[in-house]
């Protein structure tokens, strides 16, 4: 069985003016070893329920524990092995890149030795070297949170909790930032990835928790998401000119046809129905050029989720 690492029960946190929850009653195990996403659209609640896994908020009702500890009474020793990548802007603007990583390193405990060794790994990781000796200031907004994400990969932390990792990185720079994440997972690290990003996230969790208005409305394994909320197939085409009334009027009785594109439709069809679809669309009226049928995207389940909660 596996092992927890958090213990998030009935966690309340309420506005005094308002007493609006932005968390409401959410109970949630997270487990040595595993990458589990947050996922939830801005102002879901997500980055609140953060702040009180590392204790910087306190929770209005519920518990918190981190490897048994209560995480108010033991923040410093939760610190200590917890790594935290913020969304907020880097408040060190004035050192350099390499000094922001290695002193990181220092405030961790490693000895100077280590801290340079580790520091000049992680640039040569992150492709930053030869910005080594720029200011943090003088960095463009992507590059400010590469630097950010090796202050929270030095010291190699058991548990690392990413909130938005990717925000404003280009897609080659995205890329790196999950390989990394799932190399340090390969080693051990339980990693708590906050996200709305759902079709990168997807590549890499293993659990999906989905929150929304401060509920938490699922969790599981992304596989058992898809099972169990949404067994339909997507059906996605390709259209030679876009003309697209003719093709949604067609397949009507069978569902939503969505634009992706100007050029681009999908829909959730029933598994039962795709002969008849598949026979339907392949009529050279539609100009349809090219189509698939793949099973439901995590996208697609986090859309049904709220569709059921909003009933």
């Amino acid at each position: 069985m596996p092992q927890s690492i958090y213990e998030l029960k009935n966690i309340t946190l309420s506005y005094k003016k308002t007493n609006d929850k932005a968390n409401d009653n959410i109970s949630l195990t997270i487990y040595k070893g595993e990458i589990i996403g947050i996922l939830g659209p801005n102002g879901a609640g997500k980055t609140t329920l953060i702040k009180q896994m590392i204790g910087q908020l306190a929770p209005t009702m519920g518990t918190i524990r981190f490897s048994g500890q209560d995480v108010l009474k033991d923040t410093k020793e939760v610190l200590r092995q917890v790594a935290y990548y913020s969304q907020e802007t880097f408040a060190l603007s004035f050192l350099k890149t390499w000094e922001a990583i290695y002193f990181t390193g220092r405030l961790r405990g490693l000895s100077r030795t280590e801290a340079k060794k580790q520091t000049d790994s992680i640039l040569k990781r992150l492709e930053m070297s030869e910005y080594r000796d720029k200011l943090l200031k003088k960095l463009s907004g992507g590059q400010r949170r590469l630097i950010s994400i090796g202050t929270v990969l030095i010291g190699n932390a058991p548990v690392m909790i990413l909130d938005e990792p990717t925000n404003e990185l280009d897609p080659l720079k995205r890329k790196l930032v999950w390989e990394i994440i799932k190399e340090r997972n390969r080693n051990g690290t339980t990693i708590i990835l906050v996200t709305h990003n759902i079709l990168e996230a997807e590549k890499v969790v293993h659990r999906v928790a989905v929150i929304d208005r401060g509920k938490l409305l699922a969790v599981d394994r992304v596989a058992e998401l898809k099972r169990r909320v949404d067994q339909r197939m997507r059906l996605e085409m390709i259209t030679y000119n876009g003309n697209h009334e003719k093709i949604q009027e067609k397949l009507a009785a069978f569902g939503t046809v969505e634009e992706v594109e100007e050029t681009r439709l999908h829909m959730l069809v029933e598994k039962e129905s795709a002969a008849a679809i598949i026979e339907l669309i392949q009529d050279d009226d539609l100009y349809i050029s090219q189509f698939s049928l793949i099973p439901p995207s995590l996208e697609d389940v986090y859309s049904k989720i709220n569709e059921q909660e909003d009933v």
